[in-house]
């Protein structure tokens, strides 16, 4: 009797059961009730405002691999910065952002652009504590190997200048016109001083004009006086209250003994006659227009105006620049 039952159980197993029409299929016997009855949900506040520290989580995303990550990582940073402009993040931000001048995401160049502006509209002194390592990539951007890297390089210069030119120009003047220079394709002095024109017709006219820009600027501001380029009566009156505020001559500017070196240490350079004209000029001490203005006419001026001319026959935006620095270089120069 026992050993029937147990066949019958077994062979219950395996018999197909027949499925009827609006009746539900009979659940598994090994089957889990997973239902449950809840009065209420709770559910956590949101957070709206900007958290400091949500925020230096998120530097260790703009060396993210992936593009996409990037971008909107400066794009988040750009639209906090009213709120930590005058927090402990912007130093590690910016020495977080300032390497992606040399990125190979165009998108991501142009959303650091954008950072830049926002936070020198909002206050440019913070720029003004890293221009050392602007212009470090700036250069480094202007000498790489990606073409288009080199030909937003001077993008970044001119947003630069825009906000803190004298403390470029006093800081890396020489260093800055050999960079422009060389993305323009004439050659660095002591270098390549007869460039060919053929290499620079190949250069998109666009980035051309926008090069051409970038060294008006420059020559503006490492050339001329507050006087010369806005209204003379403004920079009287400017002049004379700077005068009533500073009785004691105080250096307007912090590390004003700065291109002495007397507190840095330095790689042992050669000889600067050994490495021509070019060496020299990079270990003169910039801080006055007059030396600026010196340099610039000895070694740099006798090319531009030989290349511009070239392109001002040539016509077009390219040749709209170069006849607005050539007017610029007759105001300074003659």
């Amino acid at each position: 009797m026992t050993k029937s039952r147990k066949q019958k159980q077994k062979k219950k197993d395996f018999l197909r059961k027949k499925l009827k029409v609006g009746k539900p299929k009979e659940k598994a016997s090994n089957a889990t009730d997973t239902s449950f009855v809840s009065k209420t949900i709770s559910i956590r506040n949101q957070h709206l405002d900007q958290d400091p520290h949500d925020l230096t989580k998120r530097l260790t995303l703009l060396k993210h691999h992936n593009i996409n990550v990037r971008k909107e990582t400066l794009i988040k940073f750009q639209k906090s910065i009213p709120s930590i402009i005058n927090s402990r993040l912007m130093t590690p931000l910016l020495t977080q952002s300032i390497p992606l001048i040399c990125d190979e995401s165009q998108q991501v160049r142009q959303g650091l652009i954008d950072l830049i502006d926002e936070i020198g509209s909002r206050d440019a002194e913070i720029l003004k504590l890293h221009c050392n390592i602007f212009v470090l990539y700036i250069n480094m951007a202007m000498t790489h190997i990606v073409t288009q890297i080199q030909a937003d390089s001077t993008k970044f210069l001119s947003h630069l200048l825009k906000f803190c030119s004298d403390e470029v120009v006093r800081k890396s003047w020489v260093k800055l016109l050999n960079g422009v220079y060389g993305v323009l394709g004439w050659g660095q002095v002591g270098k390549n001083e007869s460039a060919s024109v053929v290499q620079t017709k190949k250069r998109n006219a666009k980035y051309v004009s926008i090069h051409l820009s970038a060294l008006y600027t420059l020559v503006e501001y490492g050339c001329q006086d507050e006087s010369a380029r806005g209204d003379n009566d403004a920079a009287q009156s400017l002049e004379h209250t700077s005068e009533l505020r500073n009785p004691y001559l105080i250096p307007e500017y912090p590390q004003p003994f700065e291109h002495l070196k007397l507190f840095t240490r330095e790689l042992k350079v050669k000889d600067a006659a050994a490495n021509g004209a070019n060496a020299a000029l990079l270990s003169l001490a910039t801080q006055d227009i007059d030396t600026r203005r010196a340099a610039f006419s000895e070694q740099f001026l006798p090319i531009v105006r030989k290349q511009i001319e070239i392109i001002i026959k040539e016509g077009g935006e390219c040749g709209k620049s170069a006849n607005n620095l050539k007017k610029l270089l007759a105001k300074v120069f003659d």
